[in-house]
């Protein structure tokens, strides 16, 4: 109920007034027009230098902000703390723009409402850029299986979104691929004449520019902010396909440069600021294969190759050590282009967030910005595989993001305050969904390897269990039960319905895990030898509650969707879990049928396991050091899996992911892919 109230001074900006309501809405105050009755009279002056000033005296108060989003930063730290009779709070913001890109390609397009909801929580961090990364997923008029059941935003949803962008002073940015990442699209036979190779398209071609020029009208059109991301990255292939047979043979670097130039041109002619991400503009340049490969001492050889109006943006979610990330701030530089630096939330890593490593990783990466002077940074919350992880789980990145937007090294308690005021939610609950995949949480350390045991146990095959040989099964069921236990704490605890609903989810999810967890060598020694009351209490007991949790499960990630997302796109999840619930039913009656003496053996169980064993690099037995590859070299991976992948390219460094697709069975699939890169698509 809705009792605090505000009035504002006669000469207050209109500018920032419907804002203003809105987020006093969402802390329950109300504007009203008597002064002498109101709770807080609010007045607020412009100034220079990125100053942020918030002083109270009893019930007056006066913020002083260089910027729109940082006014709305000063509201919500007067409101965080108006109990006290007076105070000044003075800040300096480290950056001219701070944000977070939203990832509405892979699998998951965020409703209009749920767009505005974090266009609210950014502008009371400070926060003043809102990226929407969209490979297909924007309406483009004459183009109809353009994003054709994916959910796409339309021209009037993108309008509604910028619009509201504007009330807050957060900038909405259109981030779009104008050379690769659009496997969604040119998997179609009708954009057939616009592929290259692989997600690549054919440049220099006429149907390629048309397209091209026709989305970059629409940004144009419906993106009030002057600036578009071209997206331009990890093009490994390019003019290796019909470029190829229909051009000849060009240096990758020269084909790039050429679609740069007219990509320059028509963001002119628009009067859009082009940036790319800066992966293939360094290795071209550098003239190496790996990204994060490079020496302080190197120096580019094509400085010319592309106008130094163009900004590189520096991604880079896996490093530690601010001198790492100062030097390779340096080296961008070296190309004497604008930089601005691009972190991660770790949403894609598994089912869960990887909280510690995304700390880990911004911590430094801010601390090496702030100093070496960068002046735009954000986070990218990338929704790889399918957007398994639910995007509330940003969060805690994002308070981060925000605090050190006007701190050079805020305190964890700082932090916390911020977080806790801002979302109404427990910054120490967020944290606890880490230990679903850090190995070293009840340590306090954090998840360096990007392990994610959580999502191979869930969808591990409960008679074929691939990776049954790399887990300490009594530990992990060990820890998924005290995960358990104080989920429910947390559920039972909570009075925030959004809070509320993500940690049932985790709770049960934790409850699966917990019994799935060393599931497979239980049957296989039971089975071998032959105890047939063992077997039996698996299958009447841990293999229907498995199959039963995974449908409460179900139910609630597709309310958790629903709330955030489109429904397109969440039927994937639907399958999956749909899957694991089956294959738990399949393997219980395959179970009941050799007990009952119906069959006279199970082929599948009986298999033979090939031990994959542990590397000397890996800290830990689980199958993410495998599927995350970042710490084998590629001789290792190629040594151990060359009898399943049959790779004989030496020169490429691969991932191992685990695929996971169910219709009556479950079948897991090992891809390759490059070590060290950016999410890609998945889906």
């Amino acid at each position: 109920m809705i009792t605090k109230t505000v009035w504002i001074s006669e000469n207050f900006k209109d500018e920032l007034i419907d804002g203003l309501e809105l987020l006093l809405t969402e802390h329950q105050h109300i504007l009203v027009k008597d002064r002498v009755t109101a709770e807080i009279q609010l007045e607020c002056k412009h100034i220079c230098d990125n100053k942020l000033i918030i002083k109270k005296r009893e019930n007056c108060c006066v913020i002083y902000y260089s910027q729109k989003a940082h006014f709305f930063r000063g509201v919500s730290l007067l409101l965080q703390n108006k109990a006290k009779e007076q105070f000044t709070i003075e800040e300096t913001a480290n950056f001219e723009s701070n944000g977070i890109m939203m990832d509405c390609s892979r699998n998951c397009v965020p409703k209009v409402e749920t767009i505005k909801k974090y266009i609210m929580r950014l502008a009371e961090f400070g926060m003043n850029r809102l990226y929407l990364y969209m490979e297909d997923t924007m309406e483009i008029d004459g183009y109809p299986y353009w994003g054709y059941l994916r959910g796409r935003l339309t021209k009037r949803e993108l309008k509604e979104c910028d619009a509201y962008g504007r009330l807050f002073g957060v900038t909405l940015i259109p981030c779009i691929q104008t050379l690769a990442h659009l496997r969604s699209a040119l998997k179609q036979p009708m954009f057939d004449a616009y592929k290259d190779i692989d997600d690549i398209l054919l440049l220099q071609d006429e149907n390629t520019r048309n397209l091209l020029k026709d989305i970059l009208k629409t940004v144009a059109e419906c993106f009030s902010g002057g600036i578009v991301h071209l997206g331009m990255d990890e093009a490994a292939n390019l003019g290796r396909g019909r470029f190829l047979d229909k051009y000849g043979y060009h240096e990758p670097s020269k084909i790039m440069k050429l679609h740069l130039e007219w990509l320059e041109v028509m963001c002119k002619e628009l009067n859009l600021k082009p940036m790319i991400w800066s992966d293939m503009y360094l290795k071209l340049n550098f003239g190496v294969e790996d990204y994060y490969s490079l020496s302080e001492d190197a120096e580019p050889r094509n400085k010319e190759n592309m106008s130094d109006k163009i900004a590189l943006c520096y991604w880079d979610y896996y490093n530690e050590g601010i001198e790492f990330y100062k030097k390779y701030i340096r080296l961008h530089q070296k190309l004497g282009n604008p930089v601005i630096f691009a972190g991660g939330a770790w949403t894609w890593n598994g089912i869960a967030p990887g909280i510690s490593k995304a700390l880990l990783s911004t911590k430094d990466a801010l601390t090496a910005c702030c100093e070496m002077r960068i002046n735009d940074v954000f986070c990218t919350v990338w929704m790889d595989n399918g957007a398994e992880t639910p995007l509330v789980t940003m969060l805690p990145i994002l308070a981060v993001y925000g605090e050190y937007g006007f701190s050079k090294e805020p305190s964890k308690d700082k932090i916390a305050e911020r977080f806790e005021f801002c979302f109404k939610m427990k910054w120490d609950n967020f944290c606890l969904l880490d230990a679903f995949d850090n190995p070293q949480y009840e340590e306090g350390g954090h998840n360096r390897y990007c392990e994610n045991p959580s999502k191979t146990i869930l969808y591990e095959d409960n008679l074929m269990g691939l990776f049954i040989k790399m887990f300490d099964e009594v530990k992990l069921k060990k820890r998924y039960e005290l995960l358990a236990k104080n989920l429910r704490s947390i559920v039972d605890d909570s009075e925030d319905l959004e809070e509320k609903q993500i940690f049932e989810y985790y709770q049960l999810l934790a409850e699966i895990l917990s019994q799935k967890a060393g599931i497979t060598e239980q049957i296989q020694k039971s089975y071998l030898k032959k105890e047939f009351k063992i077997m039996e209490s698996i299958s009447e007991n841990e293999l229907k509650r498995i199959e039963e949790l995974t449908e409460v499960l179900r139910n609630k990630r597709q309310r958790i969707w629903m709330d955030e997302y489109k429904p397109f796109g969440y039927e994937i999840l639907d399958i999956r879990f749909a899957g694991v619930a089956v294959r738990a039913k399949s393997a219980a009656n395959r179970l009941t049928q050799y007990i009952r003496g119906e069959i006279d053996c199970i082929p599948e169980v009986e298999e033979k396991y090939c031990h994959i064993k542990q590397l000397k690099c890996w800290k830990k037995n689980y199958c993410m050091d495998i599927i995350c590859g970042r710490k084998l070299s590629q001789l290792e991976i190629l040594t151990e899996f060359n009898a399943h992948l049959q790779i004989k390219d030496k020169s490429f460094h691969f991932l191992i992911e685990i695929i996971i697709f169910f219709k009556s069975s479950c079948t897991v699939f090992l891809s390759s892919r490059k070590q060290v890169r950016k999410p890609a698509d998945r889906i």
